[in-house]
C-alpha cells in the first residue's frame, strides 16, 4: 500500500551531502594538501600555488566554498557548513582520507573550525593565513553589509572591469554571501581547543594599514591550540594580506617546510 501522504514521507528522508566542486591535482602523490580560498574567490586563487607542491609530489586538492565559485549552487554560507563539506571531501577524495588544511582569509577561519573539529587522524596539519575578526555589537552587523557590499564590487570593478560584470551576471558575490561573509567577520564564532599542529601566519607588511592583518587576531587563534608540540604563531614583515597571490612561490616554499616539519624562512618571527 502507498504512503497516504508521500510528500511529508519525501522530507523526512534524509538528503544525500551535496560534495563541492574541486579540482583534484596529482591524485597519486605522496600526501594530500587541501587550500581553502578566502572570501567572494575560488580555487582559481591558488593557480600559482598549487604547481610547487604537484612538483613536490604532493597530491592537491582544490575546493570551491559553498555559495563561491562552481559551487554557488550550494547554499547557504557558513563557517560549520562549509566545514563539514570540506571535511567530508577529505574522507572521500583525500590520500588515505587525510590531508593537511590550508586557508586563508575566510578559509583560515575555515580551516580552524576543521582543525577544531575533525576527527583525530584526518588532519594532518593546519595553516592559517589572515584569520581576522572585528567584533562588534550584533546590531551593528546588519548595518555594515550594505556598504561593505557596494565597495566590494566598486573596487573589483574598478580593478577588472569585465571580470566583475562577468561576476554580477553569474550571481557571484551575492548580497546574501556578503551578509555571510560580514558575520563570520563581525560576529566570530567562538573557537575551542585545537589538538593538531596549526601554524598561524599574520601578514605585517608595514605599508598598507588595509592589508595587514590583526596581530591579536593571530595571538587569539593560536591560544586554542591545545597539548600540541610544534605549533607557531608567525609574522612576516615583508608580505601583505593577499600574499598567496603577489608572493605564490614563497607560499608554496612556506607550506612545503611546514608539512615536512622543516624549519622556516627567517623572515617568518615569532609572535
Amino acid at each position: 500500500m502507498g504512503s497516504l501522504n508521500p510528500t511529508l514521507e519525501t522530507l523526512a528522508k534524509p538528503q544525500p551531502t551535496p560534495e563541492l566542486f574541486y579540482e583534484s591535482l596529482n591524485p597519486n602523490g605522496s600526501e594530500t594538501i587541501l587550500l581553502i580560498h578566502g572570501a567572494c574567490g575560488s580555487h582559481k586563487e591558488w593557480n600559482n600555488v598549487a604547481p610547487d607542491l604537484v612538483q613536490k609530489d604532493y597530491h592537491v586538492l582544490l575546493p570551491d566554498l559553498p555559495a563561491h565559485g562552481n559551487s554557488s549552487k550550494i547554499q547557504p554560507f557558513s563557517i560549520k557548513y562549509a566545514t563539514d563539506l570540506i571535511i567530508s571531501l577529505i574522507a572521500t577524495q583525500a590520500r588515505q582520507s587525510r590531508a593537511h588544511v590550508v586557508g586563508l582569509s575566510l578559509g583560515a577561519h575555515v580551516a580552524a573550525c576543521i582543525a577544531e573539529h575533525a576527527k583525530p587522524g584526518t588532519i594532518l596539519s593546519v595553516i592559517a593565513s589572515g584569520y581576522n575578526t572585528i567584533p562588534q555589537p550584533r546590531f551593528i552587523t546588519p548595518l555594515m553589509i550594505p556598504p561593505i557590499y557596494v565597495l566590494h564590487h566598486l573596487l573589483n570593478f574598478v580593478a577588472c572591469p569585465r571580470g566583475e560584470l562577468a561576476q554580477l551576471k553569474n550571481g557571484d558575490a551575492g548580497y546574501g554571501l556578503m551578509a555571510a561573509v560580514v558575520k563570520a567577520i563581525f560576529e566570530p564564532r567562538a573557537i575551542g581547543e585545537i589538538r593538531i599542529r596549526l601554524l598561524v601566519v599574520c601578514a605585517a607588511s608595514p605599508g598598507s594599514y588595509l592589508a595587514r592583518d590583526k596581530i591579536e587576531c593571530s595571538k587569539m587563534l593560536f591560544g586554542c591550540v591545545a597539548g600540541v608540540d610544534g605549533s607557531r604563531a608567525v609574522l612576516h614583515r615583508g608580505i601583505r594580506h593577499a600574499w598567496h597571490i603577489e608572493e605564490p612561490g614563497l607560499f608554496a616554499e612556506m607550506i612545503l617546510a611546514w608539512v615536512k616539519e622543516e624549519e622556516l624562512d627567517d623572515a617568518f618571527e615569532d609572535i
